[in-house]
């Protein structure tokens, strides 16, 4: 976390070239100046100079909470800028200050802070989506449409069918430990399976450690305390494993964990452990590559693009290892969307709190996709998956939201289902 007396002379570097103008998602569906990283960063640099009010501009604070996150304006800014660092610094004044509004606080420290919460909704949700309810409830235009934003919710979360497909291997080639998010484990189950299913496949022996949170949610709002509380569990539980590496399918958490070593880089006992559990962090895709992953699979035949999450593209520098294992699966053949890499307004519950600005930006993504005339939009974290899936959703289009791991598990199971 930048310090304040060091604030003014980091902002100090823009030098307002404005190339951040070209990549940042909300200045590209906005146009307001004070949507881009150039824009924030003068308003807060008026702020350090006394100039403006921060404590009596709801204004400010809207354009503050309105920034993605996404990276994009820091990794393409020639002085290098770190934009998102700053807006995470200035949210977690606000939080301190202010508190968390009631609405974060609920979702954030009393959903996803407590496993058992996640998977209450996960429960509850669920009675939502197959009785009369949701139908009452969209008559009534309460929820403004965000309750489609949830994907289809298991009956079960992976965590309570590990009994049934966690496997004991005779002799195993690796042995790692899968970080289980909340997402995936309650809302997108069938990715959590397809992980565990690709890495017995390839050999690994896979152990699911109990882990809570990774603190993303809290962490972009500001809400540190909570977020040192999770990454503190967190490490005590994934320095405890005598595993290789620690595999991810969720580019945020994977994200998050790295970023334990920045958290508590002044705390001596932790920064050992942050940097020991960071050392074995890897994407599931590039952890496949890296270890020669069976290529012995059937046939996928669909026409597949893929987006970049930030998380994935810009914090853990994965680009080329999910397009390698699309591109080795018999007959799907992967075709590029313009903008690959650019945000898709999805950015955890930022569709929730940003609805306009989070809509506009996803609308933009949706012309990409429809533009490659692809049937499966693939991708490597859950929050964007279900953002893209309400895409699809609310313009009208076909298709599909897959994780590569999900599309690699259906390339392994292929010839199995041919033999039979």
């Amino acid at each position: 976390m930048i310090k304040k007396e060091d604030l003014l002379e980091i902002l100090m570097n823009c030098n307002r070239c404005g190339v951040c103008q070209e990549v940042c998602p909300t200045y590209q569906v906005s146009n307001n100046e004070a949507n881009v990283a150039r824009g924030r960063n003068r308003i807060i640099r008026l702020v350090l100079e006394k100039k403006l009010d921060l404590d009596h501009a709801p204004e400010i604070e809207k354009l503050i909470n309105e920034c993605l996150l996404c990276k994009a304006c820091e990794v393409n800014c020639p002085s290098g800028v770190p934009t998102p660092e700053i807006i995470a610094a200035v949210r977690a004044y606000y939080t301190k200050t202010k508190g968390l509004p009631l609405a974060k606080k609920i979702m954030y420290r009393g959903v996803f802070s407590k496993n058992r919460n996640v998977d209450l909704v996960r429960f509850l949700g669920r009675i939502y989506q197959k009785t009369g309810i949701s139908r009452l409830v969209k008559l009534t235009g309460l929820m403004n449409g965000t309750d489609e934003m949830l994907p289809e919710l298991p009956r079960k979360n992976v965590r309570r069918q590990l009994p049934h497909i966690l496997k004991t291997l005779s002799n195993p080639r690796h042995k790692a430990a899968y970080f289980l998010g909340c997402s995936v484990n309650n809302f997108f189950s069938g990715i959590g399976l397809a992980t565990i299913k690709v890495l017995q496949e390839n050999n690994v022996q896979v152990v699911v450690p109990e882990v809570r949170c990774c603190g993303a949610p809290h962490h972009s709002a500001g809400d540190i305390e909570e977020y040192l509380k999770l990454a503190k569990f967190n490490l005590k539980e994934l320095s405890s494993l005598d595993v290789e590496t620690i595999v991810f399918d969720c580019s945020t958490c994977a994200s998050m964990i790295k970023e334990y070593e920045n958290l508590f880089k002044d705390d001596p006992e932790y920064k050992f452990l942050a940097e020991s559990v960071g050392a074995k962090v890897q994407d599931i895709c590039s952890y496949l590559v890296n270890i020669g992953y069976k290529k012995e699979m059937g046939a996928v035949p669909a026409r597949v693009t893929y987006h970049d999450p930030c998380h994935g593209v810009r914090f853990l520098k994965v680009k080329d290892a999910p397009r390698e294992i699309l591109k080795s699966i018999p007959e799907l053949e992967l075709v590029e969307m313009k903008e690959a890499d650019m945000c898709c307004g999805g950015a955890g519950s930022y569709g929730i709190f940003n609805p306009k600005l989070s809509r506009d930006i996803l609308a933009r993504k949706m012309k990409h996709y429809q533009d490659t005339g692809a049937t499966i939009l693939a991708t490597s974290c859950p929050a964007c998956i279900m953002q893209l899936a309400f895409g699809l959703k609310t313009n009208g289009l076909k298709g599909l939201v897959k994780h590569p791991v999900e599309l690699l598990a259906q390339a392994y199971e292929a010839p199995r289902k041919n033999k039979s």
